[in-house]
């Protein structure tokens, strides 16, 4: 779980620093009013894609090699993986971590964006993960980390972000049932 110790701290409380005031300014030049809870979602969204992108572009150990990993096969490193008879913990964060990381943009956006459909949160996923993959493929050619492109993140990535839409889903219907059964 060395992952979760590096996360940017620092780089978070800089930007969010920066971010509330900025904010509060443009609220108030445009005279719109302000709904706490948009606002809240706004940070954590800020803190999250912060967050991710680190942990996705700049989590490696060694140092950046000559050679560049590129998997264009779907299903090679999934299944490499499901046969993989060693370390567990490799396995899961492998397969389970590139799911659940990337929920929560199946979460954030039906917040944030309106009319939001299955369709616009696939695209969003698969958008979101093929920039991350693509960004790791330019760092890598360039010397500035050591990480590869691999068709099955972008699978896994963008299950994970229909998988956080379809928790939201499940979760906003059992809300307004809720409610409608206290009315």
């Amino acid at each position: 779980m060395k992952y979760i110790n590096d996360i940017p701290i620092f780089i978070i409380f800089i930007t969010l620093v920066c971010y509330v005031p900025i904010r509060i300014l443009y609220i108030k030049n445009k005279n719109l009013d302000i709904r706490v809870s948009r606002e809240i979602t706004f940070i954590v969204l800020i803190t999250y894609a912060e967050s991710l992108l680190y942990l996705t572009l700049f989590p490696t150990a060694s140092a950046p090699s000559n050679t560049i990993s590129i998997n264009l096969i779907p299903f090679q490193t999934i299944d490499l993986y499901l046969n993989y008879h060693g370390n567990v913990t490799l396995q899961i964060i492998n397969l389970l971590g590139n799911v659940v990381v990337f929920m929560p943009i199946g979460i954030f956006a039906p917040l944030l964006l309106t009319k939001i459909t299955f369709m616009k949160i696939l695209f969003i996923g698969f958008c979101s993960t093929l920039f991350i993959e693509t960004m790791q493929l330019i760092l890598s050619i360039n010397g500035v980390v050591s990480r590869s492109f691999d068709v099955d993140d972008l699978l896994l990535n963008t299950v994970g972000v229909l998988s956080g839409f379809v928790f939201w889903l499940i979760f906003h219907k059992l809300f307004q049932n809720m409610i409608k059964s206290r009315s």
